[in-house]
């Protein structure tokens, strides 16, 4: 089994815009814009976690507490799952998922921080989110009988 190519979020963007613009206004909509990042524990288990993710400059980023067993997967494995369910009232679902980077670079951790107010704590370390797979999920008949799903699918 192949290896899939994986993609910042600006080159995501440019590949599938309207399921990126989807995407983006689906993970700052949610309450208090979390959204569930799924890794996988050394043993195989996986753990779901609450994040806040945000585009900037044309990544997807994330600040991960390095006492976490989150952060702990992500440097180990790498693979993660992100999705966003904005709230019981909205008939759409996103999914990405892919291979979380390490940002060690202080210029890039600045400009994140500067943008989204977060990561200011010393154990708070910046993951980029790189994209493989793009899933949108909307609900036709949202809480009647015959609810139906149609998906947006995106693969790099």
């Amino acid at each position: 089994m192949g290896v899939r190519a994986v993609e910042r979020w600006g080159d995501f963007h440019r590949s599938a815009p309207e399921l990126a613009e989807a995407g983006e206004r689906l993970m700052t909509s949610a309450r208090d814009g979390v959204a569930f990042l799924a890794t996988t524990r050394r043993g195989g288990a996986p753990q779901l976690h609450p994040v806040i993710p945000r585009v900037v400059d044309s990544g997807l980023y994330v600040f991960i507490v390095n006492l976490s067993s989150k952060y702990q997967d992500l440097l180990r494995d790498g693979r993660y799952a992100l999705h966003a369910l904005p709230g019981a009232e909205n008939r759409e679902e996103f999914l990405i998922r892919g291979r979380a980077a390490l940002v060690a670079d202080a210029e890039t951790k600045t400009r994140v921080q500067t943008a989204t107010g977060a990561g200011r704590m010393d154990f708070e370390v910046l993951f980029e989110l790189m994209v493989s797979h793009g899933l949108r999920t909307t609900w036709a008949h949202w809480g009647e009988p015959g609810i139906w799903p149609t998906y947006t699918r995106w693969k790099g």
